[in-house]
This record gives C-alpha cells, sequence and structure tokens, in this order.
C-alpha cells in the first residue's frame, strides 16, 4: 500500500506543472469567452437603443411637424403611428401628460411605471424609450363620437412619449458573434489540450530514456557481475572435478575400508550436487543470444519426454505429450531446455499416482503451450517471486531453474503465467509463440 502511495504522489508531483498550467489556460479560455460575450451583448444592446433612438427622432419629428401644422388630431396620429408599426419592430406607442394616457397605439402593458421623465430599459426581449417630447398645440380627439373635437392634453407640462419594441430572441447579429466566440474558444481549448497532451508525452519520453539509460547501465552491470560470477564458477568447477575423480579411484580400491567407502560416496554425492548447482548457474549467468527457427514443438517435446520418462516411471507419475505436429519459430535448445526445466519441477512436486501433462493450443498466428501437474501447487507466499533466482519451494532445490525458464521465454518475446492453486497443482502457460503460417 505503501509503494502505491509512494507512485502515486510522484506521478503527482511529475504532472502537476502540466496540469496545473492546463486549468489556468482553460479558465483563461472562459474568462475570454464571458468576457467577449458580454461586450457583443453590450454591442448588441447599444445597437438596439441607437435604432430605438432613430425612430423615436422619427415619430417624435411627424408630431412636431404635425404640431406646426395645427393638425394633431388623434385619429391622424393613429393612422400614422399604425404604418410606422406595420414596417417597424416598434410594438407600441404611448403619450401620456401627467400619468394621464392621452394617446396609446399597439398593445402596451397594463402598467408602465416610469422612474425618471426620460430613460431607457431592455429585459431581453423588449425595448423601452421615453423622453418628454415639446408640443406647442393641443392633441385633440374625439372624445363622445359625435365629432365634436376636444383638447386631450393640458398646458401644465410636456407630455412624455413612450415607445416599446419587440426585439427577437436570436437575432442574426448575436448568432453570428456566438459562432465566432464557440469557434474561437473551441480552437483555443483544443490547442491547449494538445500542448497538454504534447507536454505530457515529452516528460514521458524523458521519463522513458532515462529509465532505459538506467536499465542500460545496470544490464552492464549485472553481465559484468555474471561475467565475473561464471568465470568463478568455472574455476570452481576444475577442483570439483579433481576432487571426485580422486574419490572416485580411492572408493573404487577394494582394500579401503567399509566405512571409508561409505564417507567417499557422500564425497562423490555432493560433489555432484554441486557440479549440477555450477552448471545451473553458468547456464543462468551466460544466457546466449536465441537462434530461433521454426521447428516441430511435437517432436520437441516427444524427444524431453522420452529422455525424462524413466525418472517418471521411477516415481510412479505419468507423462503424456497432448501436442499435434505444431511448427513454432523458436530456438529448439532454448524450448528444449525450458521444457526440461518445467517436466522436472512438475516432476518433484507430484506424488505416485498422479499426472503431468504437456498440452498446447492455437489462436490465430499464435500457440500456447502448458504444463500442467496435480502436485502440491505453489505456496501463496512464494508465488510472486518463484522467476527470481535462487527461490525455491523444495529444500534441495537450488532455484535456478524457473528464473532460467523465465529469461528464455522474455529473450524470445513470449509470455509466461502460472495459475496455482496450493494443494490442486500448477499449469505454468507459455503464450503469443508465433506459428508458420500455412503453406508457407
Amino acid at each position: 500500500m505503501k509503494n502505491i502511495f509512494k507512485k502515486i504522489k510522484v506521478t503527482i508531483r511529475t504532472y502537476v506543472n502540466p496540469f496545473l498550467v492546463t486549468i489556468l489556460m482553460v479558465i483563461g479560455v472562459g474568462a475570454w469567452t464571458e468576457q467577449r460575450w458580454q461586450a457583443e451583448l453590450d454591442n448588441y444592446e447599444d445597437r438596439l437603443f441607437r435604432h430605438a433612438s432613430g425612430v423615436f427622432d422619427a415619430v417624435q419629428g411627424m408630431l412636431q411637424a404635425l404640431n406646426e401644422a395645427n393638425t394633431l388630431e388623434r385619429t391622424q396620429i393613429e393612422r400614422i403611428l399604425e404604418n410606422i408599426i406595420s414596417i417597424s419592430h416598434l410594438h407600441f406607442v404611448v403619450l401620456k401628460q401627467e400619468g394621464d394616457l392621452i394617446l396609446q397605439i399597439g398593445s402596451a402593458p397594463e402598467s408602465l411605471s416610469l422612474n425618471a421623465p426620460e430613460g431607457k430599459s431592455f429585459d431581453g426581449s423588449e425595448l423601452l424609450l421615453w423622453r418628454k417630447i415639446p408640443l406647442r398645440n393641443k392633441v385633440k380627439g374625439d372624445l363622445n363620437g359625435k365629432g365634436e373635437m376636444v383638447d386631450l392634453m393640458n398646458d401644465a407640462a410636456d407630455p412624455v412619449m413612450i415607445l416599446g419594441f419587440n426585439v427577437p430572441e436570436e437575432s442574426h447579429i448575436l448568432m453570428a458573434a456566438k459562432k465566432s466566440i464557440f469557434l474561437t474558444s473551441l480552437t483555443a481549448l483544443m490547442f491547449i489540450f494538445i500542448s497538454l497532451i504534447t507536454w505530457i508525452m515529452v516528460i514521458r519520453s524523458r521519463l522513458f530514456a532515462r529509465q532505459l539509460e538506467a536499465e542500460r547501465a545496470h544490464r552492464a552491470h549485472l553481465e559484468e557481475l555474471g561475467l565475473a560470477a561464471a568465470g568463478l564458477a568455472h574455476e570452481t568447477k576444475n577442483p570439483l572435478g579433481i576432487i571426485l575423480g580422486l574419490a572416485q579411484q580411492i572408493s573404487a580400491n577394494p582394500k579401503e575400508p567399509e566405512q571409508s567407502r561409505i564417507m567417499l560416496d557422500h564425497i562423490i554425492d555432493e560433489v555432484d550436487k554441486a557440479q549440477a548447482r555450477l552448471g545451473s548457474f553458468m547456464t543462468f549467468a551466460r544466457m546466449r543470444k536465441v537462434n530461433a527457427v521454426f521447428v516441430d514443438f511435437q517432436e520437441v517435446a516427444l524427444n524431453v519426454a522420452e529422455i525424462l520418462q524413466p525418472d517418471f516411471d521411477a516415481a510412479g507419475i505419468s507423462l503424456t505429450i497432448d501436442s499435434p505436429a505444431l511448427n513454432i519459430f523458436a530456438d529448439a535448445e532454448m524450448l528444449r531446455q525450458v521444457l526440461v526445466n518445467l517436466l522436472l519441477n512438475s516432476l518433484h512436486a507430484s506424488s505416485p499416482g498422479e499426472a503431468v501433462t504437456v498440452r498446447t493450443a492455437c489462436k490465430g498466428r499464435t500457440a500456447t503451450f502448458m504444463v500442467a501437474d496435480q502436485g502440491s501447487g505453489i505456496s501463496p507466499e512464494l508465488l510472486p517471486r518463484i522467476f527470481h533466482p535462487y527461490v525455491s519451494g523444495r529444500a534441495e532445490g537450488h532455484g535456478l531453474g524457473l528464473a532460467i525458464v523465465y529469461r528464455i521465454v522474455e529473450a524470445h518475446g513470449w509470455v509466461i503465467g502460472v495459475d496455482s492453486r496450493n494443494p490442486r497443482g500448477t499449469v505454468i502457460t507459455i503464450s503469443r509463440i508465433v506459428l508458420r503460417e500455412a503453406g508457407v
């Protein structure tokens, strides 16, 4: 758990700057978008008010012209204003004097609360514009329906004219501005995220380069250690061979006492074990390059089974090769070594009456082979480390067999997996083995 938190902490520390800069840039784009949209709305509102002021001035000019001609009659004004309303966004015209309604054209709201003698307001759908207009003569109208013209105004104050305009919710101007802002913001965000991805890829490539450099240095160091250890092992085998030869010569002498012969046999056994371990170690330390060709897996497996069959028969364990003729791309000698090590491990883990099976499966252009036994299995504590050198579940084991298998599998580009449930047996699977295509 500590390692997981440590990795998360290192990852956050590595990528905090790119993400922090990206967040700040996204916030900046959002602020710019909001500011630009508000500016477009303000500009649109100014245009509306300029247009409304022009209409207001035209209506006021018309009323003042009628005023100069002394023809301010309600019916005439209504006719003219209705024509103006029909060809413009003008919604209504109201003429008031000291709160009293003098004239109304169009559907105005029931209550118009004006907080100043002149002003303007805009609620998104309706625009109002009002101010006093000087009229020297009074507006006349027929109130009683008998054709008698009466004054609709008094001399107390100039009337207030109120114009109301219908404003479309989405004008082509706002739509064009919205589209422009959206495309600009989207382009900026895409650039930001592409920059983030590029930045992360650069960081990852640098980290990967450092890891490769460290891996090269580590491999070079291990190769030096391996060569030194292999040389030491080779030099150690020579005196062991001399000791073994001398012990065998002395043991062959019939004049030696029985007790001495028994001790010499122990010496010979221990030297044999030491030589076997040194041989495995030298194989592990001096792993040669892969010389892969297309070989018949069935032929190699049957050959290995024939060599190991006496050991399986002596232990009372059955060995089965369940594989058709199968051409795979592999180093034949290394494949043989893999099979020997896996089968010997299964043999040592099994009891009399149990079975060990080698079987294959194909999928597309790749093959998989499995070595399955019914033995004691691998303990959960040991399972994560079984491919490490000198890790063994047996007291007499040297722990290099599976380490050698892992290195061979890795050198071929294969994948190895283990399924072991103590005490229900073990299945070791090696997959992603290249098959020869049919007809090749």
